[in-house]
């Protein structure tokens, strides 16, 4: 080890232990992911891939210059240089986003040897579980924002625990842009990331920490809060609000009436079934966001041709109706964070050799056509190919895809999975086929999702309050807000894990220490 190098250790012993201590975490998921990489080595291409690759699709491919609304701003311009490089971009993807998700497990050991007093204990553990969650190890391999906004949350977190923990002034300053930084690439990633702000400020005044910062970090914070206004399509966020209350319209106002009546049977029944609503999710958006493929509401097909007069008539429906019933709001919004709180809605399909060529089978027909008709598509780049073509046959496609079906890697990621989604339910369901059971009354919380709400509460302990406290609140304004707007999803739940795992080490380094206290 060079001198210069002991020295910075010496200096920053926290960091020195956490690296150390992170090495167990950093080998088991070195090698879950060469697992999946050994029979799925290109990033999977999914539903969303597409409108996040289109900026350095036509800026590479056509010469142009445009963001998709919905996709700005940081993950799409960090596709470019991805894309630039020599090779098939996809499996450059696939190595870099699993070498960050590596790298984001050393601010995740530095959060438990800041914050606990037995350290030691909890570091692995903690460091050990996130490394080998499927659903991150999954966004890892896909081509879509996740990966940048998981890995993002814990960085901040860190910034955050080594910022409010230090007391000399100067350096507390250096550090609040630890926690900045990153809070920055969570905000500009996804829209969905502006809900956290409500528990960003609640936490900066709720701990006093905003009695720290300068008018240079106010500025920055202020600047961020306005960029984050220019992310997201206003479009799809009517859509996504008005079925996150759809069951709730009110047929018997004049407001839109002649679209309402056209859907008052859909409504009905979804109203009928409010207690199971989470499970209508996805009829309620494939119809607003698909109202050019039906026949059965002429109006709305209509309105598929005017997006502008589509959004308008989602808000203003979306809006009566929670003026109407903010309670009911509220519950469906349980619904929706109860349900996806559970890591077995997050499905093992995906860790399946077959999934990857039979999900893309679509968006290689769509490829092939443009192809044919000279038309820009995304995919010859995205996989290493001329820029417009050709591409190889369907068959040929789907080998390379998926080139070791039947090796061990694929039983043991699968087996892995599986072990997760046994041991790691927070809220039990019912077994049953009967909807009224599948009421979210009917749940009840496992023994984990009794003790992390222990960690939960514990956390605004005095020796956590400060950091692990502050991030409760914050990450659970994300949380609330998203499933308040949004369909059932593990996906959107990811985000806190980061948070939630060290937590669940609360109650036990709580009880320990204080025994501790008591004998010393």
């Amino acid at each position: 080890m060079s001198s210069s190098l002991r020295q910075f250790f010496a200096r920053h012993p926290l960091v020195r232990d956490a690296l150390l201590w992170a090495i167990p975490a950093l080998l088991l998921g070195a090698f879950l992911r060469a697992l999946l990489l050994s029979y799925m080595p290109y990033a999977y291409w999914g539903a969303d891939s597409r409108s996040y690759f289109s900026f350095a699709h036509r800026l590479l491919a056509e010469g142009q210059i445009s963001l998709d609304e919905k996709r700005r701003y940081l993950y799409p311009i960090l596709l470019l240089p991805v894309t630039a490089l020599p090779g098939a971009p996809l499996r450059w993807l696939a190595w870099l986003q699993h070498g960050l998700g590596l790298a984001t497990l050393l601010p995740l050991a530095y959060v438990v040897r800041k914050n606990f007093a037995l350290w030691r204990l909890w570091i692995v553990p903690v460091t050990l579980i996130y490394a080998s969650l499927p659903i991150v190890i999954w966004y890892e391999h896909e081509l879509l924002g996740e990966n940048v906004f998981y890995a993002s949350v814990i960085w901040a977190f860190a910034g955050w625990c080594a910022w409010v923990g230090e007391a000399r002034r100067a350096r507390a300053f250096r550090l609040w842009w630890w926690f900045f930084v990153p809070l920055a690439c969570f905000f500009l990633t996804k829209p969905s990331g502006r809900l956290m702000w409500i528990g960003v400020f609640v936490a900066l005044t709720g701990v006093k920490a905003w009695l720290r910062l300068d008018w240079r970090q106010i500025v920055a914070l202020l600047a961020l809060l306005l960029v984050t206004f220019t992310v997201g399509s206003r479009k799809l966020g009517a859509r996504i609000l008005y079925t996150s209350v759809f069951p709730l319209t009110r047929l018997e106002t004049p407001l839109h009436a002649e679209y309402k009546e056209e859907i008052r049977g859909m409504v009905e029944t979804m109203r009928a079934n409010i207690d199971t609503y989470y499970l209508d999710n996805d009829k309620a958006y494939d119809f607003l966001d698909e109202t050019d493929r039906q026949d059965f509401a002429p109006k709305w097909k209509a309105l598929a041709k005017d997006e502008k007069r589509k959004a308008k008539v989602c808000t203003e429906l979306a809006v009566e109706a929670i003026k109407a019933r903010p309670d009911l709001v509220i519950y469906l919004a349980l619904q929706r964070f109860l349900f996806s709180a559970n890591l077995e809605q997050f499905q093992d399909k995906h860790f399946e050799p077959t999934y990857y060529p039979r999900a893309f089978e679509h968006h290689y027909v769509r490829a092939a056509a443009e192809v044919a008709e000279r038309k820009s598509t995304p995919i010859p780049l995205a996989f290493g190919f001329p820029k417009r073509g050709p591409i190889p046959p369907l068959e040929e496609f789907k080998m390379m895809l998926s080139p070791r079906p039947d090796s061990w890697p694929v039983s043991t990621m699968q087996a892995w999975h599986r072990a997760y989604e046994d041991a790691a339910t927070l809220v039990q369901f019912p077994k049953s086929k009967d909807r009224a059971l599948l009421a979210i009354s009917h749940a009840r919380p496992s023994f984990l999702g009794c003790w992390l709400v222990a960690g939960l509460v514990l956390s605004f302990s005095p020796r956590y309050r400060r950091t692990l406290g502050a991030w409760t609140v914050i990450i659970f304004s994300y949380l609330f807000g998203v499933y308040m707007i949004s369909q059932v999803s593990p996906r959107f739940f990811g985000a806190a894990w980061g948070v939630l795992i060290p937590t669940l080490a609360v109650p036990a380094d709580f009880l320990a220490s204080f025994f501790l206290r008591r004998r010393a």
